[in-house]
């Protein structure tokens, strides 16, 4: 019998194919976006729930420029016995540097890590389990590994005993400490770690901000421990300090809150799909009422359609369940292949998959519960009476309509916002290249030790390329359009912040930016160039040949148009460019006409003639954007973009299936309305007042949840949120859609033959 169900129910699904399969595919969005966020929430709330976690305490020095413990502070700490404090952690920030792992044959092979300074008790109190023993590092020259990078080193070999050998002391330790002696491995797999390879003892980190956390005794409060602190003080830049204890988890009422909103905005795209199909199903299930009059007369009971109809909601959120794990696979890759890899978590999927499964479960727990209102209410059909056009059942599908539309507003409205927020920002960025232009543009970071060792020959290979006509050295990456930034003094006495970048003086003439002076020598001290904007703000300051920036003078050299990737207003007044033989970043042009890809791959090959493998390379076209604070902003917006696409799909599903089931419950009674004279407008009344009803009272209320939302974003608004144009724009984008939906379907009615209605009765 069940087998029975499930073939009458796909069949009844197929008669709406198209509809099926975009509920199906927009109920999968939905389940992708609420998994995510319940899983990183679950990883937020696992880390609340370690060992003694009432009893964590953060210690901090009262000051307000800087709270952090420096390096030589902390052995205050240590030598003092301080009461009610127990297990005192040191743990430093993430930093990378280059390293050489010497294997047991001996071999170097070089890698690039992020490494952080701790003591002792970092991994017991961060719950952290070592996979060799219980050994900890106490010496200057031990070091634990991630579990991840001793199998990125070492493989399935055991990495205990392993020689690490500093490319570039000077980067980490002020000693002359270069080899470390791998003593433990520590396991880590919750998405609160940061991406840490290597442990070092703390004391080799010449760092000026160290976080010291720990227990309160049980048989100590919080005013007793800080007494006690404020009687170990010591100088600090002409200040007496003394450390403060402060907890570092309580039940924060306000962050449970923050969780269950963004909770709840994942989940607004499932609650809309999930209202569409079942809204959509419960109709059509009305509206095969001889079906149902003619089961019941032979003989079946409650439980016959309730199975048949839970048999359709099976295969719908089946469906949408398998599209959410291909959805969950090219989401992950794409992120994967956009955002920077430093600020990109590891996501482990089968984690993420038992978040999704338990999803699909709870959606077939709620939709048995859902449709057991309708079941109940055809316990009484009859061949007889059949089923009576009850219009109260309309009230909760209007309701629900509502729910959609504000949801669609709510997203499209902030996608919206966005988008317009991006183009303030981002959108005028000035860009004097063509696209192919950029493309033929390759740029190389310089970003380890084993390149800066072999960069002249790197160089000199690359410009032999005979495509290769002009080079460019950069201080900074020009591709994100984030600059330094310096402070300029008005005439008023008032302060300005200019943008800044720093690179060889050939910039203007590679870039194409118009410039007004001569080039200088990079040997050049005391020199810049100063944009438009700000040569316009010197000018009303009587400011001629010199400036001073941040109390240093400086001879102005000439004036160009702007930045490459500089956004004109915004907080700076300008830009400078000051050029010196300071470099990170190199740029090679290629003559017009040149494959890109083939470029890149030279230069990939030519690096790698010099670097090995195990080094990461970064090389990209100026015009690609994988990698970067742009490619994860370009990311968002995507998102962002999709979620208001599915929710419009889902609005003209709802509207689009409601109006096709009220022609179908409600076609005879149409028939005899045209054929007494009811003309198109009066049709169209019947069917449209009430959604245009429904819209009105769903904009009044999501578009001022949107509209504060977006200017609570930032302290100081970008000024097209906070005009009222956007708003009039979304509103008759919305009421469009709406309008040509109906219209579609009201003009599909205006065309049925009442003959044939007549006839079929």
């Amino acid at each position: 019998m069940i087998i029975h169900y499930l073939k009458i129910s796909l069949r009844n699904l197929l008669k709406y194919k198209t509809h099926s399969l975009i509920s199906a595919l927009c109920l999968a969005v939905g389940i992708v976006c609420y998994t995510l966020v319940c899983f990183f929430i679950q990883e937020i709330n696992r880390q609340e729930d370690l060992p003694n976690s009432e009893q964590r305490v953060r210690i901090e020095v009262n000051q307000r420029q800087s709270s952090f413990f420096r390096a030589k502070e902390i052995q205050r700490l240590i030598e003092q016995s301080i009461m009610g404090l127990e297990c005192l952690t040191i743990q430093s920030y993430n930093n990378s540097t280059e390293i050489e792992v010497i294997d047991n044959e001996q071999r170097n092979l070089p890698f690039l890590i992020q490494y952080r300074g701790v003591n002792g008790n970092f991994f017991s109190y961060n719950a952290k389990k070592l996979l060799y023993g219980n050994q900890l590092p106490k010496a200057p020259d031990e070091v634990v590994l991630s579990q991840k990078f001793a199998r990125k080193a070492c493989g399935t070999a055991n990495p205990i005993g392993t020689i690490i050998h500093l490319a570039n002391p000077k980067n980490i330790a002020e000693n002359s400490i270069q080899d470390f002696k791998v003593i433990n491995v520590v396991e880590e797999e919750d998405l609160q770690s940061l991406k840490t390879d290597c442990y070092f003892f703390y004391e080799v980190i010449p760092y000026e901000a160290l976080s010291v956390v720990g227990y309160l005794s049980p048989k100590t409060d919080i005013e007793t421990l800080n007494k006690t602190l404020q009687s170990i003080t010591w100088q600090r830049d002409e200040e007496i300090v003394h450390p403060v204890a402060k907890f570092t988890q309580r039940h924060d009422n306000t962050f449970a809150m923050v969780k269950l909103l963004i909770l709840f905005i994942a989940s607004l795209i499932l609650i809309s799909g999930l209202i569409n199909f079942l809204k959509f199903i419960i109709q059509m299930f009305y509206n095969r009422q001889r079906e149902v009059a003619l089961r019941k007369c032979m003989g079946s009971e409650i439980k016959g359609l309730f199975l048949l109809l839970f048999a359709e909601i099976f295969w719908m959120i089946s469906v949408a369940f398998l599209l959410s794990l291909a959805l969950t696979e090219i989401m992950i890759s794409l992120a994967e292949l956009y955002i920077p890899n430093r600020d990109m978590p590891d996501l482990s999927l089968s984690a993420i998959y038992v978040v999704q499964l338990q999803i699909y479960l709870a959606l077939l727990a709620v939709c048995m519960l859902v449709i057991w209102f309708p079941i109940r209410r055809l316990r009484q059909v009859s061949i007889i009476s059949q089923i009576n056009n009850n219009r109260s059942r309309h009230i909760f599908r209007s309701v629900m309509m509502w729910l959609q539309l504000g949801i669609s507003i709510f997203f499209v409205g902030s996608t919206l916002g966005i988008n317009m927020v991006w183009h303030e920002i981002f959108g005028e960025a000035y860009s004097p290249l063509t696209s192919e232009e950029e493309k033929n543009i390759i740029a190389l970071n310089v970003n380890s030790q084993r390149m800066w060792q072999n960069l002249n020959p790197i160089l000199t290979d690359i410009q032999a390329l005979p495509e290769c006509t002009e080079k460019l050295a950069m201080m900074s990456d020009i591709q994100s359009g984030q600059f330094f930034m310096r402070t300029y003094k008005k005439a008023d006495q008032s302060e300005a912040m200019i943008a800044i970048t720093e690179g060889s003086s050939n910039y203007f003439k590679f870039l194409n930016i118009p410039l007004q002076g001569k080039e200088v020598s990079e040997e050049a001290e005391g020199v810049i160039y100063v944009s438009e904007d700000f040569k316009l703000q010197l000018d009303k300051d009587s400011v001629q040949g010199m400036v001073e920036l941040n109390n240093q003078n400086y001879r102005i050299a000439g004036t160009y148009k702007a930045l490459y990737k500089e956004s004109q207003g915004g907080r700076t007044i300008g830009s400078a460019f000051f050029p010196g033989n300071r470099f990170r970043t190199f740029y090679f042009k290629f003559a017009p006409g040149t494959d890109p890809d083939r470029n890149l791959r030279r230069i990939t090959d030519i690096c790698r003639n010099y670097i090995p493998m195990t080094l990461p390379l970064e090389v990209r076209s100026l015009a690609d954007n994988k990698q970067t604070v742009m490619g994860s902003m370009y990311m968002t917006q995507v998102g962002m973009t999709i979620l208001a696409v599915v929710s419009i799909l889902l609005v003209v599903l709802s509207i689009y299936s409601a109006i096709s089931m009220d022609t179908v419950s409600r076609q005879k009674e149409i028939a005899i309305r045209k054929i007494n004279g009811a003309t198109p407008w009066i049709i169209a009344g019947i069917f449209g007042k009430a959604y245009l009803v429904i819209f009105i009272l769903a904009f009044t209320v999501a578009y001022p949840l949107v509209r504060l939302m977006l200017l609570s974003l930032n302290d100081t608004p970008a000024k097209c949120i906070q005009s009222w144009d956007w708003g009039i724009m979304l509103f008759f984008s919305v009421a469009l859609m709406i309008f040509l939906t109906t219209a579609y379907k009201i003009y599909r009615i205006m065309h049925i033959n009442p003959a044939e209605i007549i006839k079929n009765e």
